[in-house]
């Protein structure tokens, strides 16, 4: 007789669409009812587009937590005390899927709000740590490395590429307004990311400058990604760093655009550029891949990794030498195409659904044997 597969909890402070961790959250869900595993997931904060698929969350719900065969997987990016009481409550097999947290340090100068929700999200990742977790999954080996440096035993540590919304994405009709305006000879230099300190903006704009500076071509710097108002002094710090450096002109902010935008910028897209300061795995950098985009990247974090040899990557940040980059890209269509190619084949072999899928069903099979 075939043993019953066990049951598994998906559980995570807030389920939403079209962010990293909700997700991986969704495709996890999705990926284990169909190799049939009995899923659930359990939020705090459920956005109504995903009302059918998320459950609320309690702590008393001890038919779920005191299973010893059920599998908690608990996705960790942010300080969330309900989830750190029912790890604790908890007698599943228990798997962390780390997705990282921001060093608070990038908002020392910004609301306290986000320091403390980073410290907080800090201090969480420590605690984790020394509970009895049976795996860690890092969206990255960077994330993992954590993990192991506050006291997990290594060979308790796993890599698995979040699950992402690529494939979707591609699919998603094309906006006129952005092909219309920018689909022509200039150079379009892209990165994506939200509107925050870690990101790596004033970099980004050095760089471009840096490029100004070696070339005549007309070339622009897209910057597109979601904004909180929160954060609007860091915006225009953003802005007027590119007045200093006479680059206003030519950068374009994009924030908190539909996905038929993102989609287009994907496409009018010369080459991407990454030069985040922390970054625990960069989906965005996994969309260039897929649209064959040639990266230019600084190889910080979990940058490099992500990469692993995909782009033309820096070790240490140099604006020249990513300027010579991204000169060369735009020079030599030779190797334009080379760096696409090789983009997207280590999407397909790294992070394409089906690897991912693979990969993840054959840790989730590894805690099942526990």
């Amino acid at each position: 007789m075939i043993p019953l597969k066990p049951r598994i909890f998906l559980l995570v402070p807030t389920l939403q669409r079209n962010d990293a961790v909700g997700n991986d959250v969704l495709g996890m869900y999705h990926l284990l009812r169909q190799a049939g595993y009995p899923t659930t997931v359990f939020a705090e904060h459920i956005y109504a587009d995903v009302a059918s698929i998320g459950v609320n969350v309690r702590l008393d719900a001890d038919q779920f937590w005191l299973d010893p065969q059920a599998i908690l997987i608990y996705h960790h990016a942010i300080h969330w005390p309900l989830g750190e009481e029912i790890l604790r409550r908890s007698r599943n097999k228990v798997v962390i899927k780390y997705h990282n947290v921001t060093p608070p340090e990038f908002y020392r100068n910004y609301p306290e709000f986000y320091y403390s929700a980073c410290l907080k999200g800090v201090e969480a990742t420590e605690r984790l740590a020394k509970m009895r977790v049976d795996r860690v999954w890092g969206d990255s080996q960077f994330n993992s490395e954590e993990f192991v440096r506050l006291g997990v035993p290594a060979d308790r540590c796993r890599v698995v590429p979040p699950l992402h919304d690529t494939e979707d994405l591609g699919r998603t009709p094309l906006d006129a307004v952005v092909t219309g305006t920018y689909r022509d000879t200039a150079l379009n230099i892209l990165f994506v990311g939200a509107f925050r300190p870690n990101k790596g903006h004033f970099k980004a704009i050095e760089t471009f400058a840096a490029y100004r500076e070696l070339s005549e071509r007309p070339a622009r710097l897209f910057f597109v990604g979601s904004f909180d108002p929160r954060l609007a002094d860091y915006v225009e710090e953003v802005k007027q760093y590119a007045r200093m450096l006479e680059a206003e002109d030519s950068m374009i902010l994009a924030p908190s655009v539909s996905r038929g935008q993102l989609r287009t910028y994907y496409l009018v897209a010369s080459l991407f550029l990454c030069v985040s300061e922390h970054e625990g795995f960069c989906v965005p950098l996994v969309e260039a891949m897929c649209f064959r985009i040639p990266i230019v990247a600084w190889a910080t974090t979990a940058v490099g990794e992500t990469c692993d040899g995909a782009g033309i990557i820096v070790k240490d940040f140099d604006a020249g030498g990513l300027a010579r980059g991204i000169e060369e890209c735009a020079e030599n269509p030779t190797v334009s195409r080379t760096l696409a190619q090789r983009g997207r084949a280590r999407y397909e072999s790294a992070f394409s659904p089906q690897a991912i899928q693979t990969r993840l069903l054959a840790l989730v099979a590894e805690v099942q044997r526990l």
